[in-house]
């Protein structure tokens, strides 16, 4: 019998019509295919990077509008040689010359300009056609300005028309302190300044307006209203404290020629002695310096049966007239008494 083989035995039926597949279903639109996730250090490093650097012109680009919005809502780009300082203006030379001033020159000089905007109004008169001279009045911003100047750059300002003189000099003491504050001659002088000018009318009302408790200011005036060869001993006037100003006007008071003297000694110095030890020379010298001693003083005068009297102005200044004992009996009190007022009346009529 013959094996059968593989396959023998098999019907296929092909069909007379093959029908078309049925449509496919429509598909789900796909969702946007995610980059695929660095797998190494270096990828990732690179991703980093490179979205950092997006980021970082992005947001260039926004500070680049900022800048621009802030120049269309009041600000302006100014050649800080139109900008004059204000008769008011309280800060004294030292402090452009300070450390604190060359930190600002150099943060504005990294920036390529202030940030924080200054504020002037227009001078009266001027116009724009005046080219480089000055063609406003600082309100606030000195060293931001100097800065400027020093460095060749123009001023980001606030140009504010609608400033009178109270008002300037009040947002330009409030605007110092909350910066770096002047020194307590500085205040001192600007005070003054206010004062003599009729801005206010008495220094209680210049410390409601300016926001300073009225001892504050005072004491500032006592800085300012001390002998100029006294603020000379020191090496600048804005090392003077407030804290000193109450010893030093006291010193002063009590001797003026002392103090004075230690502060012409202080200024001859070389190298010049630091300000706590100038303040300690100049309310030392009152204390130190010797007191004259009051001498007495005594005359004598002569009596019957060779005895002697004796007038003495003692150290208080008072005058005692001695007798010896026997010259004067207390039955006689009451004529000497007489006696001794008729001549006395006598000596204050003589010329």
């Amino acid at each position: 019998m013959a094996t059968q083989k593989k396959g023998q035995g098999i019907a296929f039926k092909i069909p007379d019509h093959v029908e078309a597949p049925a449509p496919a279903a429509a598909t789900e639109p796909q969702a946007d295919v995610k980059p695929a996730v660095p797998r190494t250090g270096v990828g990732m490093l690179s991703r980093m990077l490179s979205g950092a650097a997006a980021d970082t012109e992005a947001v260039a680009k926004l500070n680049a509008e900022i800048e621009k919005l802030k120049l269309q809502v009041g600000e302006q780009l100014i050649d800080p040689r139109q900008i004059v300082l204000t008769r008011w203006a309280d800060r004294h030379p030292d402090s452009f010359s300070s450390q604190a001033f060359s930190e600002l020159k150099q943060e504005i000089e990294s920036a390529g300009g202030n940030v924080q905007p200054i504020k002037v109004r227009p001078m009266r008169g001027a116009t724009s056609e005046q080219g480089d001279g000055p063609r406003f009045e600082l309100v606030y911003g000195s060293r931001r300005t100097r800065a400027c100047l020093e460095l060749g750059l123009p001023v980001r300002a606030v140009v504010d028309e609608n400033v009178d003189d109270q008002t300037l000099y009040v947002q330009m003491q409030r605007e110092n302190r909350g910066r770096s504050n002047l020194s307590a001659w500085e205040q001192g002088v600007s005070y003054h300044k206010a004062l003599n000018e009729g801005l206010f009318p008495s220094a209680r009302r210049l410390a409601e307006q300016i926001g300073l408790d009225h001892s504050n200011v005072a004491k500032a005036l006592r800085v300012a209203e001390l002998p100029q060869e006294v603020v000379g001993a020191f090496r600048s006037p804005v090392e003077i404290q407030f804290r000193w100003a109450v010893a030093l006007d006291k010193a002063f008071e009590k001797d003026p020629d002392a103090v004075l003297a230690a502060a012409r000694s202080l200024a001859g110095r070389s190298p010049r002695p630091a300000a706590a030890e100038v303040f300690r020379a100049l309310t030392e010298a009152v204390s130190s310096k010797p007191k004259a001693k009051a001498k007495e003083v005594a005359q004598t005068f002569a009596l019957a049966d060779g005895k002697k009297g004796v007038i003495r102005a003692g150290k208080g200044g008072a005058v005692t007239v001695e007798l010896p004992r026997g010259v004067l009996s207390p039955t006689r009190w009451a004529a000497f008494e007489t006696a001794l007022q008729k001549v006395l009346a006598e000596l204050q009529d003589a010329p």
